[in-house]
């Protein structure tokens, strides 16, 4: 059977090839074009200096010389899922002064767009093969797949064989870890005395936390009601606990001239203790954040505990100044409120024990034309504040307040919005052995 797909160097690219050869150059190949032929076959002829009818140029994705076989150099051009809706027949390579270097046919491949419902990311491959100067075979492969399985073979072998020689030298060294003592220096410090360095290798080690010690095992973020158990081996934990954020207030609906706006919710409030004997599991409850409210003051936020040694309740909903109410009214029910954190040696006014807490009372409001912002939890931002028309921003962190709604219109009526809704609460438990 005559050979009906084939491959050959141009006259400009054979004169290129035999002149860089006998002095002793390179011919840079940089860029591939495809071309559908002008809807036949075309039959490759040395004398062209152009595709038939070409659709696409663009640089080389790779070029390299083949391992296996180093007179065998590999081109590829990768061609991405939203360049298409055209058939290639026809394949070019060029060189860095634009000259066509070789030409080929090909097999008939589509190149679908995904706009006509299916795509894929298209390789070209030209292996040339320079055998001397008068004779060079293309080999072409118009279909391969973007990562070939060789080809990702060989990157894990390098990297592995680069990792390798890491835990080599790693091993090898006589003191990889120079931020630990060395055994023998720390025996030795301790022999005299030395409680210094029993301290230090703590610190490095890891083992002192919060003036306790203890390797820390993990920590676990809870954001759903259920059981929380202690990891294996955990003989302690710090214990976080916020309460749902309150929603922001929602502004009713207005006449022309008239306005309402809404003030901020509060975050929930927070706590933090340390526990060092446990059970094995403990009841966790996660308080949700304030609902939306259309046209009244923001819902509250659940209360959050953790089993019965803390609990911490939720921010208020922000209130609302109605249409044709005075502006004086700015402030009142802005969410500011006195929280509260309860357990064991544990409240609002006490600091008995190890407990820490901190409370953060940051909902606002403003009477001139801008809404309140969402309190500020320990974990991050509440709701923003509007300046135009439309519902609260709902709180972006864990126990974060919303933001208050706004209604007016100069010229016209508006409708009544909802405020931001609050973000639920949280328990984070850090374990430590």
């Amino acid at each position: 059977m005559a050979t009906k797909y084939y491959a050959l160097l141009t006259n400009v690219g054979a004169a290129k090839l035999a002149n860089a050869t006998a002095l002793g150059e390179q011919v840079e190949i940089t860029q591939m074009a495809v071309g559908d032929g002008n809807g036949a076959l075309p039959t490759p002829n040395p004398a062209q200096t152009a595709l038939v009818h070409e659709l696409r140029r663009a640089p080389l994705n790779t070029l390299t010389i083949d391992p296996v076989n180093t007179n065998q150099i590999i081109a590829e051009q990768v061609i991405p899922e939203d360049v298409g809706g055209w058939w290639i027949r026809e394949i070019g390579l060029y060189d860095s002064d634009g000259d066509l270097i070789a030409i080929a046919n090909c097999a008939e491949t589509y190149k679908p767009l995904l706009q006509e419902g299916s795509g894929r990311v298209q390789v070209i491959r030209v292996i040339l093969i320079v055998s001397s100067t008068q004779a060079v075979t293309l080999k072409i492969d118009p279909s391969v797949v973007l990562a070939t399985r060789a080809y990702v073979d060989a990157q894990i072998i390098i990297a592995k064989s680069y990792s390798d020689d890491l835990m080599a030298e790693h091993i090898a060294a006589a003191n990889p870890h120079p931020q630990y003592l060395q055994i023998a220096n720390a025996f030795g410090e301790i022999a005299e005395g030395g409680d210094e360095a029993v301290s230090l290798a703590l610190e490095n080690l890891g083992l002192v936390n919060d003036g306790s010690v203890g390797r820390f095992v993990g920590v676990k973020v809870i954001t759903t009601s259920g059981t929380y158990t202690p990891t294996t081996g955990t003989k302690k934990i710090i214990v976080e606990c916020a309460g749902g954020g309150g929603a922001g207030g929602g502004s009713t609906a207005t006449t022309s001239g008239d306005s309402s706006i809404g003030a901020g919710g509060s975050e929930g409030c927070y706590g933090k203790s340390v526990f060092d004997v446990l059970e094995s599991n403990y009841m966790v409850t996660i308080g949700a954040g304030g609902a939306a409210v259309t046209g009244a003051a923001g819902g509250v936020g659940g209360t959050t505990s953790f089993g019965n040694l803390m609990s911490a309740d939720g921010g208020l909903g922000g209130g609302v100044i109605p249409a044709g109410a005075a502006a004086t009214l700015a402030g009142v029910n802005s969410g500011s409120f006195i929280p509260k954190v309860t357990g064991a040696n544990i409240s609002s006014s006490s600091y008995a024990g190890t407990f820490i807490f901190a409370i953060r009372l940051n909902s606002s409001y403003s009477a001139g034309g801008v809404t309140g912002m969402g309190g500020r939890s320990m974990f991050g931002d509440g709701g923003g504040s509007r300046t135009s028309n439309g519902a609260g921003v709902d709180a972006k962190s864990f126990a974060a307040g919303g933001g208050g709604a706004k209604s007016w219109v100069s010229t016209a009526a508006d409708v009544a919005y909802p405020g931001g809704k609050g973000a639920n609460g949280v328990v984070i438990v850090w374990e430590y052995a």
